[in-house]
């Protein structure tokens, strides 16, 4: 089954959990400031303990029997941050992609694992002031975008998206491709996107300006309660706006995003709380695919792949 197929399947999946801020936290491993952990892929410590993360992921799905959505270390892999490190000149998104896709194969025939070339936002995803407008947006991430696309990722994630403008822009440069694409936004518990943007008008705007719509649209980086408000306030008015959102990758933390930005302290919760918080919000909006962001980790995605396991077989 391609990505494609996927899609219109209407099967359920998983996506990983976190990555980046799994090894922020490893003391034997330094993040470039420019690219974070981009770089890894290029270092015999963190080459293997990328791969470790990863495989932890893929395991889970395997042995529960699901798809799952995993994603490149790419986030802050720019052209713009990779020529300001120490990796200028290096093919990174490339060689991550390669990675990635290289781990997913050595498990041969099994459920599903697609692999998605992931982009972050080119200023803070809780800042969405420091966005780009739409042309500029484009002209920043459309290299990182021809980069994924031609190392031979299943499809294009923008991960983070804090404003319309640039997620706009992000999608015209993912158009380009012949790639299915996902934009995930970062929202408040009222059902907006931090610029303000109500969810779904941010949707509908993309879909209706952009050459070719993304496949759907995610949420990542919040708890299960702030999306569960945001979608209750949006379905109240906008029901069917719902139907759009593809994915959800959830925070163990309910703080507001203020809060937990630049926070030193990685708050979580039991794996069995976030399985029952997420799986609720899964059933209660249709959402096909679910994983993890901030806080998560491999038994996190386990209690969560069980539950839709269970929820896969009663059904």
């Amino acid at each position: 089954m391609d990505f494609r197929h996927f899609l219109a399947s209407g099967a359920g999946a998983i996506t990983d959990g976190a990555v980046l801020e799994r090894l922020r936290r490893d003391p034997d491993l330094i993040l470039d400031p420019h690219i974070l952990h981009g770089g890894f892929v290029y270092d015999a410590a963190g080459r293997i303990r990328l791969a470790e993360i990863h495989r932890d992921y893929m395991t889970v799905a395997r042995a529960a029997g699901l798809p799952i959505l995993a994603f490149t270390d790419t986030w802050r892999c720019s052209r713009h941050t990779i020529d300001a490190s120490r990796f200028r000149g290096h093919r990174v998104n490339e060689d991550n992609a390669r990675f990635l896709i290289a781990l997913r194969d050595s498990f041969g025939e099994g459920s599903p694992i697609f692999v998605g070339g992931l982009l972050g936002p080119s200023g803070d995803a809780y800042k969405p002031d420091e966005g780009l407008d739409r042309r500029a947006a484009r002209a920043f991430h459309l290299p990182q975008v021809d980069a994924l696309a031609a190392a031979g990722v299943d499809f294009l994630f923008l991960a983070t998206a804090p404003n319309v403008e640039e997620a706009l822009g992000v999608a015209d440069a993912m158009a380009e491709t012949s790639l299915p694409s996902i934009i995930s936004f970062v929202i408040r518990r009222t059902g907006v996107v931090l610029d303000g943007t109500p969810l779904g008008e941010a949707m509908r705007r993309i879909d209706a300006e952009t050459s070719r719509p993304p496949a759907g649209f995610a949420i990542n980086c919040v708890h299960a309660f702030a999306l569960e408000s945001a979608l209750e306030a949006m379905t109240a008015f906008d029901p069917e706006a719902a139907r759009r959102i593809l994915a959800f990758q959830a925070n163990t933390s309910d703080n507001d995003v203020e809060e937990l930005d630049g926070s030193a302290e990685l708050l979580t919760e039991p794996a069995p709380a976030f399985a029952e918080n997420v799986g609720r919000v899964r059933r209660r909006f249709g959402l096909r695919v679910v994983g993890g962001c901030c806080g998560t980790d491999s038994g996190h995605i386990e209690a969560l792949a069980r539950k839709l396991s269970c929820a896969e077989v009663s059904t």
